[in-house]
């Protein structure tokens, strides 16, 4: 069922009822090591945990400039069911099979909650010594800071546009 999530900010937001629970909240800095190690936040961890039934990720490449971090099954459903939707020879497939599935790679947290990001996906997100999680709606990003405070710029800038209309 959807509703209305009011928001005295910006317009009123749909939402569907139940989403919450898979959802990853919050924004998180923490620092990557010159291994490419990084803490994913505890709470993230802990949502990986209850809905899904562990704590391994796929990690890739998003539009934005950052990483996207998808438990598996959010990552079968939402991304390679769709994509396979597509006709195999169709070009928006093949860019996007060649953009976002091919770098992607799933990360099992060691025992201090920590996952290794490639050197290709660092380098792709800019990536360096600081680091931010931002929470999503059945995945997160993984954000240089700087890079973040521009997108949050852009997209606040869409947003007061006011929503698409039908």
């Amino acid at each position: 069922m959807w509703g209305i999530v009011p928001c005295k900010y910006l317009h009123n937001f749909p939402f569907r009822e139940g989403v919450g629970r898979q959802m990853f909240q919050g924004e998180h800095k923490n620092t990557m090591d010159a291994k490419g190690r990084v803490n994913v936040p505890a709470s993230f961890r802990e949502t990986l945990r209850a809905r899904y039934g562990d704590e391994q990720v796929v990690v890739t490449r998003d539009y934005d400039g950052c990483l996207h971090a998808y438990p598996p099954k959010e990552w079968d459903r939402r991304v390679l069911a769709n994509m396979q939707k597509l006709d195999f020879n169709d070009p928006w497939r093949r860019s996007y099979e060649r953009f976002v599935v091919s770098p992607a790679v799933t990360c099992v947290p060691d025992k201090q909650g920590r996952i290794l990001l490639p050197l290709s996906l660092r380098s792709f997100a800019d990536l360096d010594k600081s680091v931010l999680f931002a929470g999503g709606a059945g995945h997160f990003e993984i954000w240089d800071i700087t890079r973040r405070e521009a997108q949050l710029e852009q997209d606040l800038v869409m947003l007061r546009s006011g929503p698409p209309q039908p």
